[in-house]
């Protein structure tokens, strides 16, 4: 099936080192792919004013698949060109059954609508990992009292908030006991933020049926009219699973969760080993094809 057409980049635990940096190995990698005809696009759990730094740190200015794939971004406008916005009254609902047992609740919307990345309900104190990602990040926030003081309810994007797993699994639970199909709802480890904190801490998301990279990455193929079957992409974490298990090459760092391991075609180094770089050279050489083929 020969070498993909476009590959598919995550950020965090796989671009990004244990410093969240792109190393000069795997910089250099990227530039190689451009070179060579190979564009590499990436695909997030973060907005784009969370990864400015490093898009910018790469020269990057391609769409940028952000927030888990509930929106996709001209980068070099700053312009959502599609999302998947939840229903407003579910959001109503969903923050006042988080909120009763949670700190605050992270209400993330499209910037390039609202002007500000999140709204964030409740008096609470912030959890001391979301004081430190706004500020090594930049994201910019407005604070409410309520959900009815939202100033955008028709924009949000993801509901989230931070916590420890054993929160979170209950919580997800009613949440799909309580709304079903009509959200997706799930809670993993924030990597970056657990090296941060020195615990493990979760993130609880609620995102838009619908929401996910790959169904995101459909709509791009789409629209500049790329076969997905052709496409390579490699991530670690839960909101890669369904991108590595249905494109034409899915790859797991090392060091990525079981359920991508499981879903993956071939495996590359770790993300502070370079894996990005490997795999991009994997690919440049033939060693690595569309299906997994290995020569």
């Amino acid at each position: 099936m020969g070498r993909p057409d476009l590959l598919v980049v995550d950020l965090d635990g796989t671009l990004l080192g244990a410093d969240g940096r792109v190393s000069a190995e795997n910089a250099a990698a990227i530039d190689r792919a451009k070179a060579a005809g190979l564009p590499c696009i990436i695909a997030t759990g973060r907005t784009l004013s969370e990864c400015r730094q490093v898009l910018e740190s790469i020269d990057y200015g391609d769409p940028l698949i952000a927030a888990s794939g509930s929106l996709l971004v001209e980068t070099s406008e700053q312009r959502t060109v599609d999302r998947r916005e939840i229903e407003q009254s579910l959001v109503s609902s969903i923050v006042e059954l988080v909120a009763d047992a949670l700190a605050v609740v992270m209400l993330l919307k499209d910037r390039s609508r609202t002007g500000v990345d999140y709204v964030l309900v409740g008096r609470r104190e912030l959890h001391p990992v979301s004081t430190w990602w706004f500020k090594t990040t930049g994201a910019t926030f407005h604070r409410v009292d309520h959900i009815a003081d939202d100033p955008f309810p028709d924009d949000t994007v993801r509901i989230g908030a931070v916590g420890t797993p054993t929160e979170f699994g209950p919580m997800v639970d009613r949440l799909e006991a309580a709304f079903g199909n009509r959200i997706l709802a799930r809670h993993w480890e924030a990597v970056t933020s657990s090296a941060h904190a020195g615990q493990c801490i979760h993130l609880l998301e609620v995102f838009h049926p619908e929401a996910d990279k790959w169904t995101m990455l459909q709509s791009l193929c789409r629209t500049v009219g790329l076969d997905s079957n052709r496409v390579a992409a490699v991530g670690d974490g839960l909101n890669d699973v369904l991108l590595i298990q249905e494109c034409g090459l899915g790859v797991a760092v090392k060091n990525a969760d079981a359920r991508v391991l499981a879903v993956a075609d071939a495996v590359t180094d770790a993300h502070h080993q370079h894996g990005v770089a490997m795999l991009i050279d994997d690919l440049l050489e033939g060693r690595l094809r569309l299906g997994g083929t290995r020569t």
